[in-house]
């Protein structure tokens, strides 16, 4: 069995990732598709969007808030629960499943925010508020997770567009090979299957 080195989130590469996304936040209509370093980690900033015919704003909204089934939506979600709801604002648990040579099991907490922008258009705000590996340890596959969705209506459907903005550890020196595919590969192949699926519901 392979072992891998428990590395806990470095101090440098969480206040790394705080300025990285207020700056992202600042600016969510640019397109993103990137993986960079930081202090002990990376930050992973990837964008897709489609186009969903027939369809509107409130269909994707009632997708998006249908937690307690998004395991049955979103492949990834083995797990999720609403924890709490206050108008706009939700808190939920998701567990994610994640395998790519490895398989890594986690344990998330986020506070979503859906804003409504104007008829037919809506922001959604995704910012995670714990993740943590299911078994106990600490080998940095995913240390924050954030998703940022804008909804809009447009002539004969609605347009998604989705933006995830994550932080892992740095790939260590001789477990590239077993650890790369997910830290590296991982987010960028998530956020389109996620996109997929939300799709796949609307349809």
């Amino acid at each position: 069995m392979l072992a891998l080195l428990c590395l806990a989130m470095p101090w440098g590469a969480a206040q790394a990732f705080d300025a990285y996304v207020q700056q992202a936040e600042a600016q969510l209509a640019q397109a993103a598709g990137a993986t960079v370093e930081v202090e002990g980690g990376l930050i992973h900033d990837w964008s897709s969007e489609a186009f969903v015919p027939g369809r509107t704003a409130e269909q994707v909204l009632a997708v998006l808030q249908r937690y307690e089934r998004y395991g049955e939506i979103y492949p990834e979600v083995t797990a999720s629960r609403l924890l709490a709801r206050e108008g706009n604002r939700f808190r939920v648990a998701l567990q994610l499943k994640r395998k790519k040579v490895l398989t890594v099991i986690l344990n998330t907490e986020s506070l979503v925010e859906y804003e409504k922008l104007g008829e037919g258009r809506w922001r959604v705000l995704s910012r995670s508020t714990k993740v943590e590996e299911a078994d106990g340890g600490d080998h940095g596959f995913l240390w924050r997770l954030n998703a940022y969705w804008t909804v809009t209506a447009e002539a004969g459907g609605v347009r998604l567009q989705c933006r995830s903005i994550s932080l892992s550890r740095d790939v260590p020196l001789g477990l590239g090979w077993a650890v790369k595919p997910l830290v590296r590969g991982m987010p960028q192949e998530s956020l389109a299957g996620m996109l997929a699926a939300t799709v796949k519901a609307l349809r």
